[in-house]
């Protein structure tokens, strides 16, 4: 429904952010539970709920840039967030988000899901969030606590992907740019990527030729040694 002012209004929804399908498969459980609509945060603009449920991965420790314009146009009077993050350290992103946008957060939670860069389990522990479930169904604010964020994540996050991983197309492309088609960040075009792209991988696992690969550089193949975080963390 839209109101006067051109602002479209939702009673109860789930809107995702997902390039690798697994915020999206969260989101969709969320979904199933509780019966809300479905929404893809691309299709969206200026929006109020009265109940919303925000799924997005977190990237370099930081909110993408994405949710963070998002959750400035966004009102919704209960608002639950749960950030993906690749089994790495997820930052302190949920504190920093209920603070800068003044939210009132009714329920939160950081939970590991498979890296991008690394063949490794997803997320299937799926009854451990119906807790989540109950606390939507019967909101009350919640304070999300502050939680360790490296000191150095902030600085140059867009350019440290970038340098960690290099994407590169194969002789196997036929120009299909079925690549630039998919990305909504319009970072790629014929395979050829440019100052834009997140390095979420979502053009390699798209293309039809397999044309597109990717190598990890030696800093990010040494960070991506470090020991792999796997708890769940939920504040209701």
């Amino acid at each position: 429904m839209r109101d006067n002012e051109g602002v479209y209004k939702i009673m109860n929804a789930i809107v995702y952010y997902s390039n690798t399908n697994q915020s999206k498969r969260i989101a969709g459980y969320f979904a199933d539970k509780l019966d809300y609509a479905l929404l893809d945060i691309f299709d969206m603009t200026e929006f109020e709920f009265d109940n919303l449920i925000l799924v997005f991965p977190i990237y370099c420790q930081n909110l993408p840039d994405k949710i963070k314009k998002f959750l400035s146009q966004t009102q919704a009077p209960n608002l639950t967030l749960i950030a993906t993050y690749g089994r790495m350290c997820h930052g302190n992103v949920l504190c920093e988000a209920q603070k800068k946008f003044g939210l009132n957060v009714i329920a939160a939670a950081y939970v590991p899901t498979k890296h991008s860069y690394l063949q490794e389990a997803e997320f299937e522990d799926f009854k451990e969030l119906d807790c989540v479930v109950e606390k939507v169904l019967a909101p009350c604010p919640v304070a999300i606590p502050r939680s360790y964020k490296n000191v150095f994540s902030n600085f140059l996050k867009n350019q440290r992907s970038r340098i960690g991983v290099k994407i590169y197309k194969t002789p196997q492309c036929d120009g299909c740019n079925i690549c630039s088609q998919i990305c909504k960040n319009n970072a790629i075009s014929h395979g050829v990527t440019n100052k834009d792209c997140i390095r979420c991988l979502k053009c390699i696992n798209a293309c039809p030729k397999n044309a597109l690969k990717f190598k990890l550089r030696s800093p990010m193949r040494i960070y991506l040694k470090k020991k792999k975080q796997n708890k769940l963390e939920i504040y209701i």
